[in-house]
């Protein structure tokens, strides 16, 4: 049996089980990234953080609710109202129930690309549409690769 409960990600200084978005939930894992950003991994859902992570930080951040492992619903918004919406894995998700995102990959891919611009992150299209498509056997090791692509990447070795 996998993982369920909902991943979060954003810049802060202050380790996100902090914030006052994801109170209330414990936290089973944080992560640190390179450029302050930071993720948690949350023993559950924690419904509308991504939003009061954006005001609470004041910088763009991206929400994955994941489904025992097999596939994530990931969204992410800045704080100019840039947002997207995409499954990973997602012949997975509609087999499971989950309604077809309206837009298309492409569309998901340019909004994906515009927040990670405002994010002041380079990312690259080509691994973004790659991630969006990618099929591993745990859904997270999809979302590393979709963080990666956006430009959020493992903090240097000291």
């Amino acid at each position: 049996m996998g993982y369920t409960g909902r991943i979060v990600v954003a810049r802060s200084v202050r380790p996100l089980s902090e914030l006052a978005a994801v109170q209330g939930v414990d936290t089973l894992e944080e992560g640190v990234f390179a450029g302050g950003w930071r993720s948690a991994t949350l023993d559950g859902d924690a419904r509308g953080a991504l939003r009061e992570l954006v005001t609470e930080t004041g910088a763009p951040a991206l929400s994955a609710y994941v489904l025992d492992s097999d596939l994530a619903d990931v969204a992410a918004l800045t704080p100019a109202g840039v947002s997207w919406r995409a499954y990973l894995h997602e012949q997975t998700a509609i087999g499971y129930g989950a309604p077809p995102i309206a837009q298309p990959l492409d569309e998901v891919v340019r909004r994906a690309l515009a927040w990670s611009a405002e994010a002041h992150l380079t990312a690259s299209e080509s691994a973004i549409g790659g991630a969006f498509v990618a099929q591993n056997v745990f859904v997270e090791d999809t979302l590393d690769e979709l963080l990666d692509a956006l430009g959020i990447t493992p903090a240097p070795s000291v």
